[in-house]
């Protein structure tokens, strides 16, 4: 019996240090690919929060050109110019405008 497992330590011990080559090695490659996934993960979360971001900016323009219609639509055509809310309405879209410009 005693020399059973000694046959068998010797075949373990024989095969083990190219085991642990391979497990090791195997291990760094895990490694490797596991970063450049990471990487890639983190690009993809930048480009879908710039394009929400843009998205999100087109609905608010879309929000203010229909106060702007409203408000535009209770006024003389002279008052239009002089309304404070509509200026500032106008000012708002120009300022988002100018932001998805400067995104694409």
């Amino acid at each position: 019996m005693e020399n059973a497992k000694d046959h068998i330590q010797k075949k373990f011990d024989k095969i083990w240090p190219q085991a642990k080559r391979n497990i090791t090695k195997a291990n760094k490659d895990l490694v490797k690919l596991m970063k450049k996934s990471e990487k890639n993960l983190i690009d993809a979360y930048s480009n879908i929060k710039e394009k929400t971001g843009s998205v999100i900016m087109r609905g608010k323009r879309e929000e203010l050109y229909y106060e702007l219609g409203k408000n535009v639509a209770t006024l003389l055509t002279s008052d239009q110019l002089k309304n404070k809310n509509i200026l500032d309405i106008y000012t708002r879209i120009q300022q988002l405008n100018k932001k998805l410009r400067n995104k694409k």
